[in-house]
């Protein structure tokens, strides 16, 4: 089985496939786990009445947590938004009477995300089929892949389900990143000021200039899905031109550095938009600097 994030290759590889048996082999108190990019399904017992274990889900957080802090990394925030995608994953689970990354006719996981309004820059999962929550949690971080989801230093939210099916429970619990959230006149303000930080430590002070149109430029970009810097080249007086995505606007990429490391005597000119893409579905800041 493979797992990774968004940003980074498959790393791992866990050998689970052999192991698995048939239902009704499954009455030992086993547990079959699997991490993100696994194909393979799982058959698990008939649908009893379904219900979130809000209690269980509570839990396992704390269990997720106890880990981290165990090696010195920082607590996991609960964010609901990634709450309610894992929520609606394990209902799928629960309805297919598998386990899965994803089934005929769901989204990716990215795009799971995505849909419940939660940006993120790394995603990873992690679900699971167990007699309860403790002993899930154990056979997770018995396996090597779910183990390296859970203690990602990556990560700063998390969201969890669990569904008690009978005498058993599904888990899904589903991790990511999420960039620090501005509206757009605060990241505005944001890039301005490490665009003045940076201009400044070299001895410089360039002038912002109004240019209304770069941002619609910036929206563009997104509503393609690529970087763009032809179209700003054609505002008059234009001599050099910028474009870059970013989750994080007050860090500026080293082409920006380059220009702002010179006087620019004549000004320049920022437009931003935060807007989803096809590469970005949970959206991400599209950028455009002219310098005259």
């Amino acid at each position: 089985m493979l797992t990774g994030t968004l940003n980074e290759r498959p790393e791992f590889c866990v050998e689970m496939l052999d192991d698995m048996r048939p239902y009704q082999d499954l009455r030992l108190p086993r547990v079959f786990a699997f991490a993100l990019l696994v194909t393979s399904l799982l058959v698990c017992p008939g649908l009893a009445q379904a219900q979130f274990d809000e209690g269980g889900e509570q839990q396992l957080v704390q269990l997720i947590n106890q880990e981290r802090t165990s090696q010195g990394l920082p607590p996991l925030t609960v964010d609901r938004r990634l709450t309610q995608a894992a929520r609606k994953h394990t209902e799928l689970m629960v309805e297919h009477k598998a386990l899965s990354h994803q089934f005929d006719g769901e989204p990716t996981m990215e795009i799971r995300f995505a849909d419940e309004n939660l940006p993120s820059d790394r995603q990873a999962e992690n679900v699971g089929f167990s007699d309860d929550v403790i002993s899930a949690h154990n056979a997770l971080m018995n396996s090597a892949g779910h183990r390296a989801n859970i203690l990602n230093s990556n990560y700063n939210v998390v969201g969890v389900a669990v569904i008690r099916s009978g005498h058993h429970v599904y888990v899904t619990e589903d991790f990511a990143h999420r960039p620090v959230e501005y509206s757009e006149p605060e990241a505005d303000a944001v890039l301005q000021r490490a665009i003045d930080d940076y201009a400044k430590a070299h001895g410089t002070a360039p002038a912002r200039k109004p240019q209304s149109r770069l941002r619609q430029m910036a929206c563009t970009m997104a509503l393609n899905d690529a970087l763009d810097n032809k179209k700003p080249a054609e505002i008059p007086g234009v001599q050099e031109v910028a474009v870059w995505t970013t989750f994080a606007p007050g860090k500026l990429p080293n082409s920006v550095k380059g220009l702002l490391a010179h006087p620019l005597s004549s000004g320049y000119s920022l437009g931003a938009c935060f807007a989803p893409s096809v590469s970005h579905p949970g959206g991400v800041y599209w950028v455009v600097m002219i310098v005259y």
